[in-house]
């Protein structure tokens, strides 16, 4: 009958439990092959009337399953209020966690229970509590997008620059989930704004990677460092030009970054030789082609310019002109935004960079110009413009009639 008592008080059927336990013909402390008696069941399903006379039944309100979890665990988990508080009332454990280290903290303000949050605050629970991910349950609010419950952590004294395993603060995860409200108020609460993680990203570098625009202008005006670089050299406004960011780029270049900003310089020739043989023989050198996170087609030095003619984005090469950049500028390999251009196949971008004065005559560290890209890749309507920007322009003489 045991069985059959823990079936009632798991589908809600009171009277059922009741004749069941006045007949005392069963045993609330019986369990089943989950290690769980009959009030974990009713405080899953939040039958709080059935937890009670469970309760005063002589139930274990403390008793752990095969998993380590009580009824109030289960209660928490479901978001059963009524059910959790009177547990809680009722003295029950709560330094109890889950098997990912998961606090009841943790789970209700992931659940967003701005009540039972409170009242295990009151009952002096560790506001900055880590699971087995080092993070704290105000971290779990911000990913949870809940406002109100970070507030009220936050008040009573959460760490708001609390890292987890990876280096994140509560600031990293708003921006990374796009929450642009919850990234104001960390930063009105005194986030550290410049902060970057163990893989070297600040706030503003994850933004800007995300191509977004009201995150990256809300912590460029709150004073984030536009020039910080992430452990491969990138910085923000790299990610924004890669992207064809026009408003991003313009919005760096307005707080002082120069139009010719560049990746520190590597200085390995025998990395240069092979970056050199990947650009004549690529068919594609944007972004998406040349970068994954464990490596980086670029090279030493590259510019702005070089990494908007590698896309071909024509209008964001005509910001970087209009901004002062140089049109002959080198990377460390020795190429120009020509070079990459005219490697690319971005016909529009030789153009133009010819028209701004592109020296056609540059080489590169294995002595190759512009042309011998567009050469070893069959490129006939580059060459063709490359050899015209060869030949000195012919002068007329006016017929003056005598």
């Amino acid at each position: 009958m045991s069985m059959s008592f823990i079936i009632a008080c798991e589908s809600g059927k009171r009277k059922i439990a009741e004749i069941l336990l006045a007949n005392k013909e069963v045993d609330v402390t019986y369990t089943d092959e989950k290690g769980r008696t009959a009030i974990h069941y009713a405080a899953h399903r939040g039958y709080l009337d059935l937890v009670k006379l469970l309760a005063e039944a002589g139930s274990d309100i403390d008793y752990e399953d095969h998993s380590g979890e009580t009824p109030l665990y289960f209660a928490c988990l479901q978001k059963q209020k009524q059910t959790a508080v009177y547990l809680i009332d009722k003295g029950a454990r709560t330094d109890i966690n889950d098997n990912l280290g998961n606090s009841l903290l943790h789970l209700t303000a992931r659940t967003g229970q701005n009540e039972v949050v409170a009242r295990l605050l009151e009952l002096g629970m560790d506001v900055n509590l880590e699971n087995n991910e080092a993070e704290t349950p105000l971290m779990i609010a911000v990913t949870a997008r809940s406002k109100e419950i970070a507030d009220l952590l936050l008040r009573q004294g959460a760490n708001v620059d609390a890292t987890n395993k990876a280096g994140d603060t509560p600031l990293l995860m708003a921006v990374r989930t796009k929450n642009q409200p919850m990234v104001s108020f960390l930063l009105e609460n005194g986030a550290n704004i410049n902060h970057v993680n163990h893989a070297g990203e600040s706030a503003l570098l994850i933004a800007c990677y995300d191509t977004n625009r009201a995150l990256t202008n809300l912590l460029v005006q709150h004073g984030a460092d536009v020039l910080v670089t992430s452990k491969e050299g990138l910085s923000p406004i790299w990610y924004a030009c890669a992207k064809n960011q026009k408003e991003i780029v313009a919005l760096f270049l307005d707080n002082g970054v120069s139009a010719d900003f560049s990746q520190p310089v590597s200085g390995s020739t025998e990395s240069m030789n092979s970056y050199l043989s990947w650009v004549e023989t690529a068919n594609n050198l944007s972004m998406e082609a040349s970068f994954n996170f464990h490596h980086s087609y670029s090279y030493g030095g590259e510019s702005l310019l070089h990494v908007a003619a590698k896309n071909g984005h024509l209008s964001m090469v005509k910001l970087l002109q209009e901004r002062g950049a140089n049109v002959n500028i080198q990377d460390e390999s020795g190429n120009t935004a020509l070079h990459y251009a005219s490697s690319a196949g971005k016909k529009d971008v030789v153009k133009y960079l010819l028209e701004q004065g592109a020296d056609i005559t540059v080489v590169n560290a294995k002595e190759q110009k512009a042309i011998d890209y567009a050469t070893i890749k069959g490129l006939n309507e580059i060459a063709i413009l490359l050899l015209g920007a060869a030949k000195p322009q012919q002068t007329t003489t006016p017929d003056v009639k005598s």
